[in-house]
């Protein structure tokens, strides 16, 4: 996830709150890893507020090329950024840059919570949640069937479930996920959404376990963080869930999910009540659904 944002500072006690650790910063850029061992999982540039990629690792170095080859794909280029790489930019319909990276070094794991009493110890928890991974990204198009179209030509992802207010032919979302043949996913990897606008609608980080939706949740509410949805579950892919908005109104989730999908799963179209109403919980507030963070272009 690369953001864009005024004050580096403001962002990084938000990631801070929300359950990432510092990777590397400059002056000019923030760097934000998880527990795991990837190198980083979101990057602020420092800027005007809005959101400048959505970056993808590739199951297998060689797809660089494969990649690099896509209608308005750049080289192959050296990635500058902890843990190196390589990486294709590409462009899609809506104007969005996408990154799609091989080759990172791996990092060390964060030691993990201490989940067994001490012999002074007590039942309560306090503090951040812990980020695992991206689980996917979504964002909002005023042109859903081409973007659909579109994204899975150029990377083969299959359709998981298509949500519909009326009649069949008034789509409103498309959840995609990965092909791994009869390895198991999770339900998609990315959901596309109508919208008035092009724009990021949520970036979801996949936390360590479901009390972690929990811990997160008293640890930002006592931190004055801006709540936007939740704690609730989607229904589908069995997800647990609770977003934030960051000072400069980009919508971030923490997730967790225990549905798994391979090729063979069916393909749904899920009628569901205007306002996206059909999860589990309250009916999703107006600023959840018309959410769409600017797409601002690649700094220099």
């Amino acid at each position: 996830m690369r953001l864009s944002a005024p004050d580096l500072g403001r962002m990084q006690a938000f990631l801070e709150d929300f359950g990432m650790a510092l990777a590397y910063r400059d002056a000019k850029r923030l760097y934000m890893r998880g527990v795991g061992d990837t190198p980083f999982l979101h990057v602020t540039e420092l800027g005007y507020p809005g959101v400048v990629s959505f970056g993808y690792e590739l199951r297998d170095p060689s797809l660089l090329d494969s990649v690099a080859r896509l209608s308005g794909a750049q080289g192959v280029e050296t990635l500058d950024a902890p843990g190196g790489g390589q990486r294709v930019r590409v462009i899609d319909p809506n104007g969005l840059t996408l990154e799609l990276i091989a080759g990172q070094k791996r990092v060390e794991r964060l030691e993990p919570r201490v989940v067994v009493r001490g012999a002074d110890g007590e039942s309560r928890v306090l503090g951040a949640a812990r980020v695992v991974r991206i689980a996917h990204t979504a964002y909002a198009t005023p042109n859903l069937p081409g973007t659909i179209d579109w994204y899975q030509n150029a990377f083969g992802l299959l359709p998981t479930d298509e949500l519909f207010v009326g009649s069949r032919d008034n789509a409103i979302g498309r959840f995609c996920r990965v092909d791994l043949g009869d390895e198991l996913v999770d339900h998609h990897v990315i959901f596309l959404l109508r919208g008035a606008r092009a724009g990021m609608h949520h970036v979801s980080y996949q936390v360590e376990g479901v009390d972690d939706i929990f811990f997160g949740f008293d640890h930002m509410t006592r931190q004055s963080h801006d709540h936007v949805r939740g704690i609730g579950r989607h229904a589908l892919g069995s997800q647990i869930f609770n977003y934030w908005m960051s000072p400069f109104e980009q919508m971030h989730e923490h997730w967790i999910s225990h549905e798994k999908m391979d090729a063979q799963s069916r393909f749904n179209h899920i009628q569901i009540g205007e306002g996206m109403s059909y999860d589990t919980g309250e009916k999703p507030p107006e600023r959840f659904v018309k959410q769409a963070t600017q797409i601002i272009a690649w700094p220099d």
